[in-house]
């Protein structure tokens, strides 16, 4: 029996594009018709471009029905994270603080898929300029995670409304950006995929920023299939080969450091269970400590986050002119690391580096560094939005282990691997920077490993 359309990947309807059984206009219609139905107060698509979309799937219509398609996905619709400049439509990254900001054109990586043929369908939400793990957002609405109704738990940040899109079935895929996890972080909690590329792999040119230094554009999405297409459109490299991957032969190295004394027992007993099907693949594991992770956590603790410290340059004088503007406890996170001085922000800087290079000569010889993407499941809503300490502290957990990824500029994706008390759990494959090719060709191998624990 065919899948409905919004339980298809990107790249299964992209062939149904090309041999004719699907209509990229119908395609664009279905999304658009159960978005409205899904979302009508706006909280996981706080605009959609329906002209646009409809648009761009008449132009892919008459390009598939020429045999003159873009590429792979041509036709298929996608989602946006309300970040990404979108021209003549307002992009306020998830905050007052930019309410009415209406760019002229489109992000660099918005044109590289719309170059590709991919249909924009709108913007997604966010908290306050991404500075926050859990996807909270009180003035655009806040939809909770789709695997508990009973108990309302966060989604995950702060790419939450593209996960929502995704994991609902309003977008074949979603594009986000991932400053300390806020790509994995959502995928993880909602049982996608995301996929962290390197820094600067992908351009930054019309992305609202967080990070100067730690940004990244990444996908979510169904499988590892779509985010390698996805993660080839916008950096404009050549799509990974993903035929025939194997693990067999791959070393891989459970990270010990951070991971054991922050993680869940019964997180870390599923990622052991996810780790025993890629040990019967033909990989090898071995458990063992990273100092390097220890130690970046460490130099962040005393100098500060390259995240805090240039959000806070950037948005300090804006928060202050416009009080009550940006969400109290993230205008509170970043107006801390006012604390932190120049000497500060250098020795960061110097450490990072440093210990990136003491990173790898600490992992050669594996092929992957592993550990579940999140130490807990997610958070109730109700109590975070009551105790601003609760806030705080559910904040920095969300991002403590998927940020040494963006610290030591290692390229990184989460991949579902089962439930616990029927919630997804995330497994976090790692890999060093500028090495997306093999990292997803593994992820491909992984994937098909870990089957049973998804069906």
């Amino acid at each position: 029996m065919t899948k409905p359309w919004h339980e298809m990947t990107a790249l299964d309807l992209g062939h149904l594009i090309e041999d004719g059984s699907i209509d990229p206009t119908d395609l664009a219609q279905y999304f658009l018709d159960r978005i409205k139905t899904t979302d009508p107060d706006a909280k996981i698509f706080v605009r959609l471009t329906e002209e646009r979309a409809m648009g761009e799937a008449k132009a892919a219509a008459l390009r598939a029905r020429r045999k003159e398609r873009l590429s792979p996905l041509d036709g298929v619709p996608l989602s946006w994270k309300d970040l990404f400049d979108t021209a003549g439509v307002a992009t306020e990254a998830g905050t007052k603080l930019l309410q009415g900001r209406t760019p002229d054109t489109d992000a660099a990586c918005l044109t590289r898929a719309t170059r590709a043929g991919l249909v924009c369908l709108g913007k997604t939400s966010m908290p306050d300029v991404a500075f926050s793990g859990l996807g909270l957002n009180p003035w655009t609405g806040i939809a909770p995670n789709p695997y508990d109704r009973k108990t309302e738990r966060v989604t995950g940040g702060s790419s939450a409304g593209a996960a929502l899109s995704v994991a609902l079935g309003l977008a074949p895929a979603a594009i986000g950006s991932d400053t300390a996890g806020s790509v994995r972080i959502p995928s993880a909690w909602c049982g996608l995929t995301g996929f962290k590329p390197t820094f600067g792999r992908i351009s930054l040119d019309g992305a609202v920023p967080l990070s100067y230094t730690q940004d990244s554009i990444g996908p979510l999405t169904r499988d590892v299939a779509d985010a390698s297409l996805l993660y080839s459109i916008l950096s404009g490299t050549p799509a990974a080969d993903l035929s025939g991957a194997s693990l067999q032969g791959v070393k891989i190295l459970r990270a010990t450091s951070q991971f054991d004394d922050l993680a869940d027992p019964a997180i870390t007993a599923r990622i052991g269970d996810a780790l025993a099907l890629l040990e019967a693949a033909g990989a090898e594991v071995t458990d063992g400590a990273i100092p390097a992770f220890d130690d970046v956590i460490a130099l962040s603790s005393r100098h500060g986050t390259p995240a805090a410290i240039e959000a806070c340059m950037m948005y300090r004088d804006l928060i202050r002119a416009k009080p009550g503007d940006m969400y109290g406890p993230i205008a509170e996170r970043i107006l801390a690391a006012e604390k932190f001085s120049a000497i500060d922000a250098a020795a960061l800087y110097r450490g990072m580096e440093r210990l990136t290079q003491e990173y790898l000569t600490q992992t050669a010889g594996f092929d992957l560094v592993v550990g579940p993407t999140q130490p807990e499941h997610p958070p109730a809503i109700a109590p975070l939005l009551e105790d601003i300490d609760a806030f705080l502290r559910a904040s920095l957990m969300s991002i403590s282990l998927t940020r040494l990824a963006n610290l030591l500029r290692l390229c990184a994706i989460t991949l579902p691997c089962g439930k616990d008390q029927g919630l997804p759990v995330g497994l976090m494959l790692m890999a060093p920077g500028n090495a997306e090719g093999k990292l997803l060709r593994l992820s491909a191998a992984a994937e098909m490993a870990l089957t049973p624990l998804n069906v």
